[in-house]
């Protein structure tokens, strides 16, 4: 169950860069005349692939020293501008750790050395304090390959099954094409679309806020963001790709991109169409619709608890494809990208990308609930559901350089939505003998329009005196939200007397938010190379929400509706803080330390308008400190420190003093006492990469401390009815460690990568007014292995392991674990340059521990290409999915009081044939295969 893995794996990796035999290396260089040669080269080569395992440069006297060097055979080779590069085979072994060379004699290059044939290549990775630069010539993609698919073979980078991606522990916010914004802050466009062989270099780095970009003073507002620079042939020119197939079932599917990059300008347009469960964008606002629903039906009649909107299977780590592959989904999309440089002082980014998105899954989920005394009872949904939005989304952005002193930036965002919510829904609560309890039977049909906007303004100003700096930002927000619901619900009680009741509603719901800010920062240097920050700011959310409920007159003598003023309310909050604090920021070659403090005050009031009801009023002060410190401990070697603290103020739905009893067999009610949560996290994040031995490791270990932690309590009566509230408890601790190694095998030409993402949280769970301390573990562990050399043969091998663990303090029967797995390999072979055949198989095994059901699923893929056309610009491709027809989406995922399962009827087996086209080639220019491995192409 991966009791300790943490220190394990952390060991056993720490050995591979410490523990086994090395040499040393000494010589001198000199020329004909005996006079050393100063900043010659010398590096030691692998002889069977030309990999590095050593470098140094000569001192002015000609000494040169390879340190760290394994037993083995090598090629060294020393270089120096304007004479012949030496070569001369090297045996390195023996017992004594220093080899004497004596002295290299170089000729003027007037000579050419024969029998000897070395191919250079580049580093795959360069790290630079915070920033990890992965060369793509050395991560060979397929031929027609997006930039998705490279990321998957970037040492810590992960790419989930939504497409969502985590570098060196952390999730991706940004992905930017040459620095610039790609369809605004949307990662997954660039990431599924652009094609990787137009991708030269590939930065991972914590991207500062705008303000510490331009002060060098940490704020803590870092976000993890990918940088993808091009190949120089493609910053000039026409390049993209399209993408037609049919298949049997009725799938389809479609795409194109087409980019157009010259000296100041940017454009790309994009499209796509399919019905195979391939969203190729985000679908955060489909997200966001679907919670809004939950919280505004609760579960609309239904005895498992409040509508649980999941879409994610890999919620407990078992990836099942794409976050939407649970059901059968349809998309259609398509965007214009502008980045145009109108001067060396103006910039404009704008684009526009529009999405239509809908899913239909037929799903049964089954629960246990778990009570205190050891006590349990189990729930079993049965739902088919209808999802539908469509999306328009507006970006703008001016960055001006008004001198060399000041600059400006303009920042508009816009949207507008439009959804549909369709629910038949059968629920059954049972007790610990399966005996039913309750049941319910719920329509649930709701339409919803929402839209909104944001508008920031920044200046920055420096002065005279180096260091002086002077920035101001403000923002406005406005969003907009309109629902209405259609809920029919027929509640049966079975213990003792048997009752019926039936719910027939129309729900109105409409909220408006604004919220607005501005900060005001100002820096002073104080000696050398260290500043203070003073810094100052104003934030202001205001929310007003009308929820309007009415029964609806169903077989009577004069049907219409009736308002309930029971279930309706209006209610508005406001949540303000202004704050003033100071940092002080010391700036060194290898070492940053950032320390400061803020004090905030936050008021956060509120009232019920309908009916009225007793004002709401809370002011908090806090000191809010931070620090910040990082260090490079040599090249590509460097770690940094990080605390902050915050305060999380409660959400509308929380706050909202009405009961809602829609659903009467789910009772929530808000709780106005709520206290803003605060928080204190601490993190440290190493980075380590030999370019010698081509060893990366990538550590993050994170821990958040939270004192009145806001949580559900939660009390089942006798007929297993539900109230649920939310309540501050005294404190809860959050732990986190990400670990990645990656490593060649040499011998057979392959390439190790092993991961650890493992979680801890404990909290305090109330159940029947019943306080149980709970300690929950999720470990995650990653292998992977596949080859290096991919002129033949492209294949790799990865196996997953995830053990979720729930202990309780009280309820110790109620204790829970359960191990999930994931075994995956992809293969295809290249018989000659005009085709290639794969192959790939997933095997999914759930363990019968807690669920009492063990499940594996095979999931196996098959396809065969033709490249066709000059320079094998096209591809035709037969793919098969699923060929077992095995796959039947299974999701599993625990929490502090219930176990959950969900079977969702999915898209199964299907054959689909597509031709593909690549306005930028698939292949060199003279019609044979391209192969990029290790920067090289044979």
């Amino acid at each position: 169950m991966l009791r300790k893995p943490i220190a394990v794996v952390l060991f056993w990796m720490a050995a591979q860069f410490s523990f086994a035999q090395t040499f040393t290396i000494e010589g001198t260089t000199t020329d004909t005349t005996g006079a050393g040669l100063a900043a010659a080269t010398a590096v030691l080569l692998e002889p069977s692939d030309s990999v590095m395992s050593s470098f140094a440069i000569s001192d002015a006297n000609g000494r040169f020293l390879l340190k760290r060097v394994a037993a083995g055979e090598y090629l060294l080779q020393i270089t120096y501008l304007g004479h012949e590069t030496h070569w001369r085979r090297l045996k390195v072994e023996g017992q004594t750790p220093k080899i004497v060379l004596g002295n290299v004699v170089l000729r003027p290059a007037n000579m050419l050395l024969n029998g000897v044939s070395i191919t250079a290549q580049s580093a795959p990775m360069t790290i630079r304090r915070d920033t990890v630069e992965y060369n793509a010539g050395a991560f060979r993609t397929q031929p027609g390959a997006v930039v998705e698919d490279l990321l998957k073979k970037l040492p810590g980078v992960e790419v989930q099954s939504d497409g969502s991606i985590r570098a060196h522990g952390e999730r991706v916010q940004n992905v930017l094409v040459e620095g610039k914004e790609f369809f605004g802050q949307d990662p997954k466009i660039a990431t599924k679309n652009l094609p990787a062989d137009a991708v030269d270099k590939v930065q991972v780095y914590d991207k500062k806020s705008d303000r510490a970009e331009f002060t060098g003073i940490e704020d803590g507002r870092d976000e993890k963001t990918i940088n993808l620079k091009l190949k120089e042939d493609k910053k000039q020119g026409y390049f993209g790709n399209a993408h037609a197939g049919a298949g049997t079932e009725g799938r389809y599917e479609g795409k194109f991109n087409v980019n157009r990059f010259g000296k100041g300008t940017q454009m790309s347009a994009i499209g796509l169409a399919n019905n195979n469960n391939q969203p190729g964008f985000s679908f955060d606002d489909y997200l966001n619709f679907m919670g809004g629903i939950s919280n505004f039906m609760g579960s609309g009649g239904g005895s498992g608890g409040r509508v649980r909107i999941s879409l994610n299977p890999d919620e407990m780590g078992v990836p099942l494809g794409n976050s939407l592959n649970k059901g059968f989904t349809t998309v259609w999309g398509g965007g214009l990208n502008l980045n145009q440089e109108f001067s060396k002082h103006t910039q404009l980014s704008a684009n526009y990308f529009y999405n239509r998105l809908q899913n239909d899954a037929d799903r049964t989920v089954t629960r246990e609930n778990l009570l205190g005394d050891d006590q349990s009872f189990d729930s079993r949904d049965v739902e088919e559901r209808l999802s539908r939005n469509a999306n328009h989304r507006l970006n703008l952005t001016l960055r001006h350089k008004i001198d060399s002193m000041q600059d400006i930036r303009v920042r508009g965002r816009f949207s507008l939505g439009q959804s549909l919510f369709d629910s038949d829904a059968l629920s059954e609560t049972f007790d610990r003998e399966e005996i039913p309890q309750n049941r319910s039977q719920r329509d649930y049909r709701a339409t919803g329009d929402n839209w909104g906007g944001t508008l920031d303004l920044l200046y920055r100003r420096r002065f005279k005196r180096k260091g002086r700096a002077l920035v101001m930002d403000a923002s406005y927000q406005k969003n907009d939200t309109d629902r209405e619901g259609i809920l029919a619900a027929t509640n049966e009680y079975l213990v003792g007397a048997n009752r019926v009741e039936s719910l027939q509603q129309r729900q109105d719901y409409a909220d408006g938010a604004d919220n607005y800010g501005a900060t005001v920062s100002f820096t002073e240097p104080i000696g050398r190379r260290q500043y203070l920050e003073w810094q100052i700011g104003h934030q202001q959310y205001l929310n007003e929400t009308n929820k309007s409920f009415y029964d609806r007159l169903v077989g009577t003598p004069t049907p219409g509706e009736v308002f309930n003023p029971l279930l309706s309310n209006r209610f508005k909050r406001g949540y303000r803080y202004e704050r003033g604090g100071m940092n002080y920021a010391l700036n060194r070659r290898k070492a940053n330390l950032t320390l400061g403090a803020t004090l905030q005050q936050s008021v956060l009031d509120g009232q019920s308008l309908a009916p009225e009801g007793a004002p709401i009023g809370r002011t908090f002060t806090r000191v809010l400190p931070n620090a910040f410190f990082e260090y490079e401990i040599g090249s590509s070697h460097n770690v940094n420190f990080e605390y902050s603290t915050a305060l999380q103020e409660p959400s509308l739905e929380q706050l909202l003093p009405a009961v809602d009893n829609s659903d009467p067999l789910n009772i929530y009610m808000g709780n106005p006492n709520l206290r803003p949560a605060y928080s204190h996290t601490l993190g440290a994040n190493y980075m380590r990469f030999d370019q010698f031995t081509m060893t990366s490791f990538f550590a993050n270990l994170n821990a958040t401390y939270t004192s009145d932690q806001i949580t559900n309590a939660s009390s089942v009566d006798s007929l297993f009815r539900r109230l649920i509230s939310p309540v501050n408890v005294e404190s809860g601790l959050s732990l986190n460690a990400y670990l990645n190694f990656s490593r060649p095998i040499r011998p057979i030409k392959s390439n190790f990568t092993v991961s650890l993402n493992s979680t801890n949280e404990r909290s305090i769970l109330f159940v029947n007014a019943q306080q149980n301390n709970t300690d929950r573990w999720i470990n995650i562990l990653d292998l992977g292995l596949e080859n290096r050399k991919k002129e033949k043969i492209d294949w790799s091998v990865s196996a997953r392991f995830t053990s979720n663990s729930t202990r309780y303090s009280v309820s110790k029967a109620l204790n829970q674990a359960f191990l999930n797995q994931r075994y995956r390999g992809e293969a295809t072979f290249f018989p000659n340059k005009h085709w290639a055949i794969g192959t790939g198989l997933d095997y999914l095994v759930y363990s019968a521990e807690t669920f009492g059901e063990a499940q594996a699923i095979p999931l196996w893929r098959a396809h065969l290409t033709r490249y066709v056309l000059k320079n094998r610009k096209g591809q035709i491709k037969l793919s098969a999915f699923d060929l077992l027809n095995k796959n039947v989406g299974i999701s599993r995922s625990s929490r502090f009081n219930y176990l959950e399962e969900e079977r969702t009827r999915n898209l199964a087996r299907y054959f689909l044939l597509s031709f593909s086209y690549s306005l930028s080639g698939f292949g060199n220019s003279n019609g044979g295969v391209s192969i990029r491995m290790m920067g090289r192409e044979e």
